[in-house]
């Protein structure tokens, strides 16, 4: 027959009871004869949980109710925050009831789920929210008190008495219950400063050196969260610090909810940050990364994707905790027999995946994944399993059937993935994917092994500079060898076809690599813009006068009073008039002197007569230029591939004739030249290796000897680093020639008034720049590779 509680009694035959009254000893000694009974009974069909109930009390608070078929044992207890869930293990504990899945819906708790494993029994109650809980036992009752989180927000802080054998356990759930247990807080100074290098501080003084300080980086934002923490109002908002060249890009500073928020927007991905604290200063920094050292942290940084979670365990067992995650992530997880001992561990919110590494790593333990199932075990066995899974493997290697394949190659040379596959240095693939000529190669594997047909075709056609491409070829490199002992290849140039012969395995291995390399390589347009302006200005102001007699009318005599300049003859006509006077000049300081364009001039008869005469002439001459050269190159170009434009002349140069050599005749170039060399980096900018050149013939400036022209030289060589479709100044040469100069009569240009008029005065300004721009296009093909 079965008892209440579900245990199993032994049948008892009662005896007929005589009409004589019995003793009272014999009484007892049936009472005792039936209590060892039952307690035998119980102890025989072992512990078992037979009973799940709810209910709910005042304040929010919900009571799950876990009834055992006899004295109930306090449980283990664990939580996890993300899911929500609490789990209590009973040891050596069975499960009686009819089913594992028991719904709530009430208060914080959703549902129950019972499960039966290794010898003992796990109630995990799945929550709506994390939420404070206390367990208590009473009799063959072990009893859970869930605590809403608004209910566990007292208005004032007041002791807690201890009414359960185990301990009242408070969890960290929302920031509210957790605020609502520490002393309040306050920030009393806030500031923003750049370090020497770059570095974005925010200076964050606090009124209590102990608050408590929560950061996490998320979305591209670094999070500070004090919790309980006040704010000023006049704090309370955002600091746009773009311009202090940091990291740092805005700050909002935020108080609400007993919780004050600090949201950090950064510039971009380049940075890495740090939170120290001295006394009541907390300092945020923010350190600028370069490309090279962002991607060394991000390699020394193990990256986890599992899900978030929280743990918190007392010397729980290493095998409990692996059953833990492999529940909370449903993976097959094999525990081996020489997993053993206990962890204290406080995990808060982590990758699965990272805390089971560093619990790994505190036991010296290891894993190894097949499949969907991951086995855990000491490093000693882990390895010592991997080096027999490899022996296994290179056994079964050499049963596998060889099978040949012909591989198309699509945009790179056939020969490079021959060098590629073989391990060999020869042949591999140059600065642009390709080789330098077309070659068949043939390579033949095992001597013991017949060579197969396409072996056959790769020994008729190859040539001796395309042989060697087996196992056994020259440079050969077993570590980098992609090919199976037994393997070879065999490359067709005329269809640019591989022809590979190797086990299956390989096989697939040897299409993954080509479909990853086997891609268009992506382009890139350079645009470069040569600049020359030239600006000049010339001033040239000057002065011409003279004076001229005749003789008596009718004579042939004259008397001039001049310069250098040149006298007309003056000789009276037939009705003896006087002839013109020519230009007799005393002072000759014209423009004309200094150049050949026309001057603007203004002429004056100062006085005249029957026989003289008296000229003034003033001349001005201004010149101004402007010209603008523009030369524009363009060349389109491969990832890491050179390209060269060049136009212009070829200058021939002669050579002098010697002793035993008759005259020569010689080419120099005279160019517009565009040379570059562009790589594509992971972000999308480009970097280019140029040289620019900008020859031109120039024919003032000429070998007195031979009379061969100069070359006006502009050139340029560089490295630089551009943003994809930006223009960047390359650099530029100014120059600038001003002169001026005066011609003048001694004694006479000097007089005060009149000085003037016994002067040439000169101004010339010439100004010359030399601008060189460059802008790169990264091509937009769609069959390009990312």
């Amino acid at each position: 027959m079965n008892n209440e509680q579900g245990g199993v009694v032994p049948t008892i035959h009662r005896a007929r009871i005589n009409s004589r009254p019995q003793s009272l000893s014999a009484y007892i000694g049936l009472g005792l004869l039936l209590f060892v009974c039952q307690s035998a009974a119980v102890k025989a069909s072992d512990l078992a949980l037979s009973a799940i109930d709810f209910a709910t009390q005042l304040g929010g608070k919900l009571q799950i109710e876990m009834e055992m078929t006899g004295p109930a044992t306090t449980p283990q207890i664990f939580k996890t925050d993300n899911p929500a869930r609490i789990a209590l293990d009973f040891p050596g504990v069975k499960s009686a009831l009819a089913k594992k899945m028991y719904p709530i819906n009430q208060g914080a708790a959703s549902s129950v789920y019972v499960v039966e494993a290794a010898g003992r029994v796990r109630v995990v109650v799945n929550l709506i929210e994390t939420t404070p809980f206390e367990t208590k036992v009473v009799g063959n009752k072990v009893l859970l008190t869930l605590t809403s989180a608004k209910a566990a927000m007292p208005a004032a802080l007041k002791p807690v008495v201890a009414k359960s054998v185990a301990a009242p356990v408070l969890t960290k759930t929302t920031n509210q219950v957790v605020a609502a247990l520490i002393p309040a807080q306050d920030i009393s100074g806030f500031d923003f400063k750049r370090g020497d290098k770059g570095e974005g501080r925010i200076l964050i003084t606090l009124a209590n050196p102990n608050t408590i300080v929560n950061s996490k980086e998320q979305g591209g934002k670094v999070i500070v969260s004090f919790l309980n923490t006040k704010l000023s109002e006049s704090l309370a908002k955002r600091l746009d610090v773009s311009e202090f060249a940091t990291p740092v890009k805005f700050i909002d500073t935020v108080s609400s909810d007993r919780q004050t928020t600090i949201t950090v927007a950064m510039q971009n991905e380049l940075y890495d940050y740090s939170v120290f604290q001295a006394d009541g200063l907390l300092t945020v920094e923010f350190r600028p990364l370069s490309y090279e050292e962002k991607d060394a942290l991000d390699r020394s940084r193990t990256q986890y994707s599992g899900d978030r979670l929280s743990l918190n365990f007392q010397e729980i067992e290493i095998r409990s905790v692996i059953a833990i995650l492999a529940e909370f992530t449903g993976q097959n997880v094999v525990a081996g027999e020489d997993v053993t001992g206990t962890i204290t561990l406080k995990l808060d919110d982590v990758p699965w995946d990272e805390a089971l590494d560093f619990i790994m790593m505190t036991k010296e333990l290891g894993k190894y994944e097949s499949g969907n199932v991951t086995l855990i075990s000491t490093l000693d066995k882990i390895k010592d399993y991997k080096r027999k899974q490899q022996e296994t493997e290179k056994v079964v290697a050499q049963l596998d059937p060889m099978v040949t394949e012909y591989i198309k190659i699509d945009y790179a040379k056939a020969a490079s993935f021959r060098a590629l596959l073989n391990g060999t240095d020869a042949g591999s693939f140059g600065a642009c994917g390709v080789t330098g000529t077309a070659e068949v190669a043939a390579t033949v594997g095992s001597v013991d092994e017949k060579p197969s047909i396409a072996q056959s075709l790769g020994n008729a056609q190859s040539s001796p500079q395309g042989a060697g491409g087996g196992a056994s070829a020259q440079g050969s490199n077993d570590d980098l060898r992609m090919l199976s002992p037994r393997g070879s290849v065999v490359v067709d140039a005329r269809t640019n076809t591989l022809i590979v012969r190797d086990t299956t395995k390989r096989l697939e291995e040897i299409r993954k690599l080509i479909r990853k390399l086997d891609v268009p390589v992506r382009q890139v347009m350079i645009e470069a813009r040569v600049v020359i302006a030239i600006d000049s200005f010339t001033e040239n102001l000057g002065v011409k006068f003279g004076a001229a007699k005749s003789a008596t009318v009718g004579s042939d005599k004259v008397f001039g009073i001049g310069g250098a300049g040149t006298r007309g003859a003056i000789n009276p006509d037939s009705n003896g008039n006087m002839g013109t006077i020519n230009d007799n000049l005393l002072v000759d300081l014209g423009v004309t002197a200094l150049t050949a364009t026309p001057p603007g001039a203004l002429g004056m008869t100062l006085a005249r007569g029957a026989d003289y005469v008296l000229n003034l002439e003033l001349q001005a001459l201004q010149i101004e230029g402007k010209a603008e050269i523009v030369s524009n190159p363009r060349v389109m170009t491969m990832d890491r591939c050179t390209a060269v434009m060049m136009q212009g002349v070829q200058i021939p140069v002669t050579m002098p004739q010697t002793a035993n050599q008759p005259p020569t005749v010689t080419y120099r170039d005279a160019v517009l030249e565009l040379n570059v060399t562009p790589q594509i980096t992971p972000s999308g900018s480009v970097i280019m290796n140029l040289l620019i050149k900008k020859d031109q013939e120039n024919t003032a400036t000429r070998n007195p000897i031979s009379g061969n022209p100069g070359i006006d030289k502009r050139e340029i060589k560089t490295s630089v680093l551009v943003e994809n479709g930006e223009t960047v100044v390359l650099g530029g040469v100014y120059e600038g020639d001003e002169s001026s100069g005066k011609n003048k009569i001694p004694f006479f240009a000097d007089l005060p008034g009149i000085g003037f008029l016994f002067t040439n005065s000169t101004v010339n300004n010439v100004k010359k720049e030399l601008l060189i721009f460059v802008t790169p296009k990264i091509i937009k093909d769609n069959l390009a590779s990312d």
